[in-house]
């Protein structure tokens, strides 16, 4: 999926730069792979949405399982 994603930015991206009139430089070619870094990421967080959903949910019962310190003190009495 993220490499479907890089290759349709990058083909974007190449019509723009053909497209534009002016010479491509060094600064505007690092935009460019930071543009397509961006959006493989975005890519990959929605690809990868429910196991993230999961973990927060497994987390959530983790801390909840977890007993506080406050707790333990106040037990011992």
């Amino acid at each position: 999926m993220e490499l479907l994603v890089a290759i349709i930015i990058g083909l974007l991206l190449g019509l723009y730069f053909h497209k534009r009139k002016a010479p491509m430089t060094v600064n505007t070619w690092f935009k460019g792979l930071f543009v397509m870094l961006i959006f493989v990421i975005i890519a990959s967080g929605f690809s990868h949405i429910d196991d993230i959903k999961r973990g927060a949910k497994e987390g959530a019962k983790e801390g909840a399982k977890e007993i506080d310190v406050y707790d333990i003190a106040t037990e011992s009495k």
